[in-house]
């Protein structure tokens, strides 16, 4: 039940008519059409990315002035679209491409020398000797799906590497990077201290194997989580000064997770804390700028669309636990923006349709910045569409 891949991870069921129904009032759109959106954002939009040649998807296209990026270690993430598909509609097709994406990641920006003992870090797109916790996630998240679906001895191998960076970060003192230069842990100098990653792969992980070491590692990397949350509820998890939208799903799930295996009110109260200062914060429109700081100004006025969605996806799992409808609401918002932000005629930004590369995904920035759309981002749209509207369709049956 800690996977977040698709709705039936959670066991939630497809709603039926009268939860359809419910769908429409709450979000304004048909269920049927919503299903179609993400479908359309993942078999039309997405897989126009996918290089069959080297079995990875290519990270972004420019509508502006049609430039197909590189592929990078981006493909851990965006393999969880095809996983989304895969689980929805049984197709092959799709779990075979999120292996290969998996598989082009692990071997081209996965730390895997046999003579180090930093094995299992993902390294940073930028700088190639840094190694992160938070992209480590990424790829520790993908790699347990598809051991979850394929059941494939070679997952459990990777995935104790990833472990293995994973516990020498916890070693090092909860730190978040590593550098092959210096040999040297760092959580300061743009060092994102998400400490979310290992807490919910650990859960993903135990809920797997059973193995209660893992649940020991998630919960000491909560614990730690929680050292970092400020007065005001919120956590600032660059450098200890600045909030990120990127760094605010998997920690708040991450601590309503710990809740429902451990019954510990303190990440519940952790989590409503950070949840309902998110609220205080969410704009009308229901998106929330990239970066505020520690004294609640500004300093990155852009959004990261992909965001938004991917937190509601928690604040529905924090309603699960409350039932407070204010957590449900803010979900919603959400889930509005993510339509708003989808390339298509009723969209906010309705331009460069008559590229075929565009139609059905998603604009990676707003207000638009590079005239990007990127398939890390519809990962997030991709599984809130689908999360969010599958969880309104079965209230009626609590």
């Amino acid at each position: 039940m800690f996977q977040t891949i698709s709705p039936q991870d959670w066991g939630i069921p497809v709603p039926d008519e009268q939860g359809k129904e419910a769908v429409r009032q709450m979000l304004g759109l048909e269920y049927d059409d919503i299903q179609l959106r993400a479908k359309n954002a993942v078999y039309v939009f997405l897989d126009k990315l996918y290089n069959e040649k080297e079995g990875a998807l290519h990270h972004y296209y420019r509508a502006d002035n049609q430039y197909t990026s590189e592929m990078d270690s981006g493909n851990f993430l965006m393999a969880i679209n095809y996983l989304t598909m895969y689980d929805r509609y049984g197709d092959g097709e799709m779990l075979r491409k999120a292996e290969n994406c998996f598989l082009w990641a692990y071997h081209n920006y996965t730390e895997i020398h046999p003579m180090f003992t930093w094995q299992g870090g993902v390294r940073d797109g930028f700088k190639n000797n840094e190694l992160y916790v938070k992209y480590t996630g990424d790829a520790f998240w993908t790699c347990l799906a598809l051991y979850k679906r394929t059941k494939k001895e070679d997952y459990l191998f990777y995935a104790s590497q990833f472990h293995n960076f994973l516990k020498q970060a916890r070693k090092a003192g909860f730190k978040y990077k590593y550098d092959t230069n210096t040999y040297k842990w760092m959580d300061h100098g743009f060092c994102w201290r998400a400490f979310g990653f290992p807490v919910t792969a650990y859960l993903e992980f135990y809920e797997l194997t059973g193995d209660e070491r893992y649940l020991e590692h998630a919960i000491a990397w909560g614990d730690h989580g929680l050292t970092l949350q400020a007065e005001d509820g919120s956590f600032y998890l660059i450098d200890g000064e600045f909030w990120n939208s990127d760094l605010v799903a998997p920690e708040l799930r991450g601590l309503v997770f710990l809740y429902e295996v451990t019954k510990e009110d303190k990440y519940l109260n952790a989590a409503k804390r950070f949840a309902d200062w998110l609220i205080d914060h969410q704009r009308e429109d229901g998106a929330w700028p990239i970066g505020i700081d520690s004294d609640g100004e500004v300093c990155a006025p852009n959004v990261g669309p992909g965001d938004m969605p991917n937190i509601g996806i928690s604040m529905i799992r924090l309603h699960s636990q409350t039932q407070d409808r204010k957590y449900l609401d803010a979900a919603i918002r959400t889930i509005r923006y993510t339509l708003a932000m989808q390339a298509v005629e009723d969209g906010r930004y309705p331009i460069h349709l008559d590229d075929p590369n565009v139609k059905w995904g998603f604009w990676s920035w707003e207000p638009l910045h590079d005239y990007s759309l990127s398939g890390d981002q519809s990962v997030h749209h991709v599984r809130g569409l689908l999360f969010i509207s599958d969880y309104i369709g079965n209230l009626h049956r609590a």
